[in-house]
C-alpha cells in the first residue's frame, strides 16, 4: 500500500472498504488458573461496503460494539475473524509499516471524543504531535503553519491553539479530534 496521489486514486463510486462477517470476541476467564469459560461477543457478523465518496455513521446504544468495530477495522484490536478489506487491500495482511499509512488515512471520530483527548495537551500540541509521529508537516515553522491551518480548517480560530480541551464545547472537541 503506498499513499495515493489524486492520479492514482480510483474513481469516485469504487469500493474503498468492505468490511465481511466482522468478529471480535474477548474471553471470559474465571477460577484461579483463568481459565477460559467462554466469550462475550463484542462484535458479531458485522458486514457492509463504502464507497469512494460516501459517509458512514455507526449508531447504536452505549456498548453495543460501535468502537470496537472501529477498532478492529483498523487493526488497532485484532480481530477475532471476517475480512477488511481498504482499498482493494487486506488489512489483516498489512505489515506495521502499511498498517500506520493506513491509519493516517482512516480514523475514527468519536461522538463525545473528551476521552481521546489528553487534557495535560493543548489544542495546538495535540495535532503537532500527530504530525510528528506520521513525519508529517515539516519542522519548526512550516510545522506551526500546518497545526494552524488544521484547526482553521475544522472551524477553530488560531487563539485556541494554546488552550486546553476542557475549555471547549463537546462539538469543539470533536472538531480538534478531526483535525
Amino acid at each position: 500500500m503506498t499513499p495515493a496521489t489524486e492520479t492514482t486514486r480510483s474513481p469516485v463510486g469504487e469500493v474503498l472498504l468492505d468490511i465481511q462477517d466482522l468478529r471480535k470476541y474477548y474471553p471470559q476467564r474465571r477460577g484461579l488458573l483463568q481459565a477460559t469459560k467462554g466469550h462475550v461477543r463484542a462484535v458479531d457478523g458485522v458486514s457492509f461496503t463504502i464507497r469512494r465518496g460516501e459517509t458512514l455513521g455507526l449508531v447504536g446504544e452505549s456498548g453495543c460494539g460501535k468502537s470496537t468495530t472501529g477498532r478492529a477495522i483498523l487493526h488497532l484490536t485484532k480481530p477475532t475473524g471476517g475480512r477488511v478489506v481498504y482499498d482493494g487491500k487486506s488489512v489483516g495482511d498489512l505489515d506495521r509499516l502499511h498498517l500506520r499509512e493506513l491509519r493516517r488515512r482512516a480514523q475514527i471520530v468519536f461522538q463525545d471524543p473528551f476521552g481521546t483527548l489528553n487534557p495535560r495537551l493543548t489544542v495546538g500540541s495535540m495535532p503537532r504531535e500527530v504530525l510528528r509521529v506520521h513525519g508529517l508537516g515539516g519542522e519548526g515553522a512550516s510545522r506551526e503553519r500546518r497545526v494552524h491551518g488544521l484547526l482553521e480548517l475544522v472551524g477553530l480560530l488560531p487563539e485556541h491553539v494554546d488552550r486546553y480541551p476542557h475549555e471547549f464545547s463537546g462539538g469543539q472537541r470533536q472538531r480538534i479530534g478531526i483535525a
